[in-house]
């Protein structure tokens, strides 16, 4: 993914995170310019979190969720079975409920809410909210 094409799809999420906002989402936005990639969290209404970035090779959306890192079950599982190209309100809804459901399935430890999430993030210096 080229630079014109990361700005795009920087805007894009940006965008989206702000419209999540009137819905009850928290979101952050990983913002360093250093590392290439694309990606963010969400923080649903019902205080889950969710890993969001740009699909392999740039093709459409991803999604996690997160939970307390494991050996058995890593730190997170994604939520749906292929990438979106159009983010909505709806399709993060469809991710968490999966996403949940298949971490269950793992027998994952979900954190006891987003704030321990947050407090043991390693990059904390590169998340900027978006409101």
């Amino acid at each position: 993914m080229n630079g014109k094409q990361q700005a795009i799809y920087k805007d894009q999420l940006v965008e989206f995170m702000r419209e999540l906002a009137k819905d009850g989402y928290k979101s952050y936005l990983h913002n360093d310019s250093t590392d290439g990639y694309l990606y963010g969290y969400l923080i649903t209404p019902s205080d889950t979190v969710m890993y969001v970035q740009r699909g392999d090779y740039g093709y459409g959306w991803t999604f996690s969720i997160q939970y307390k890192p494991s050996k058995n079950n890593g730190s997170g599982c994604g939520c749906l079975a292929n990438h979106i190209d159009d983010l909505s309100l709806a399709v993060i809804q469809q991710a968490e409920r999966e996403g949940l459901a298949f971490a269950n399935r793992l027998n994952a430890t979900h954190y006891k809410n987003s704030a321990e999430w947050l407090k043991g993030y390693w990059d904390k210096d590169h998340l900027q909210e978006i409101a």
